[in-house]
């Protein structure tokens, strides 16, 4: 298996079209076709049902789905992983939390709290909250949206609140705008099997709200997308902890167009932590 063909999987579960799944992955649609029959042929069963239209996910492709999730993260936290542990750094403090949170919420947080002596690892939602989980981490930071059910195993409490914000530049040319159920203009999105992505997705599509045209930049990292939105080239969903100072400003959208999510702290119960009261 490909981590290719997952990505292409995902993004036809997201768009339920392949020609516009094709356009999301930057190819032809005979070629992410092929790609797409190569993952079914190497799980050996049907994941679509192409006679419907939408496509729709048979009940292999439902089964399927969650795992494809998950899958794709764990490769990227495994890297991580496998990095971190090749520090010969003696540390006290092993903390896990997101690419966004450790470049904004972090350091204030671990200011206030005196925190000294850790070690810093970057990975999914996903990968924190595994990490916990396993022992691997004596502490993460991670945004929680409503409706989300993935704090098995650990104990959490809220620091924080934030939410994503459609965000636009002065500079860009052509607005977006919401015509009937239309988002029209230039739209950045995230990579299929991003959490930010899924919560997207899942709002426009409780509204039924279609995105007209085809993504202009598609990325699994905010900071990516912002620096983008920066340049003008097209809008994205943005947590807005990123945009203090960035010159952004919301686009002119309904109200539900904002997604918000608490920032919790998570750890080990108490039969599984050692006894470190400082956090």
């Amino acid at each position: 298996m490909e981590l290719q063909w997952i990505d292409d999987f995902l993004a036809l579960c997201q768009t339920r079209h392949f020609t516009r799944a094709a356009q999301a992955r930057c190819t032809t649609q005979s070629a992410y076709s092929r790609r797409v029959q190569r993952l079914e042929e190497w799980l050996g069963v049907a994941l679509f049902d192409r006679e419907s239209r939408p496509v729709a996910l048979t009940p292999a492709g439902e089964a399927f789905l969650t795992r494809a999730h998950r899958l794709r993260e764990d490769i990227f936290d495994a890297r991580r992983a496998a990095l971190s542990a090749s520090s010969h750094f003696r540390k006290s403090l092993r903390i896990y939390t997101t690419n966004t949170l450790a470049a904004t919420f972090l350091s204030p947080w671990l200011v206030e709290n005196q925190t000294r002596n850790y070690s810093l690892i970057v990975a999914s939602i996903s990968g924190c909250l595994e990490a916990v989980r396993r022992g691997h981490a004596d502490i993460g930071l991670v945004p929680h949206f409503v409706g989300e059910d993935a704090l098995l195993g650990v104990e959490a409490r809220e620091i924080g609140q934030d939410r994503l914000v459609l965000a636009t530049s002065p500079a860009q040319d052509r607005p977006v705008a919401l015509i009937r159920n239309k988002l029209t203009g230039p739209i950045m999105v995230y990579a299929p099997g991003t959490t930010y992505g899924a919560q997207i997705a899942a709002m426009l599509d409780r509204h039924r709200i279609d995105i007209a045209d085809s993504p202009v930049c598609e990325s699994a990292s905010a900071e990516a997308l912002l620096a983008q939105v920066k340049a003008g080239l097209g809008s994205a969903w943005i947590p807005e902890i990123l945009l203090r100072d960035s010159g952004l400003e919301r686009c002119a959208a309904p109200d539900f167009f904002d997604i918000s999510y608490r920032i919790l702290l998570i750890r080990p119960p108490p039969q599984g932590r050692g006894d470190d009261s400082r956090i």
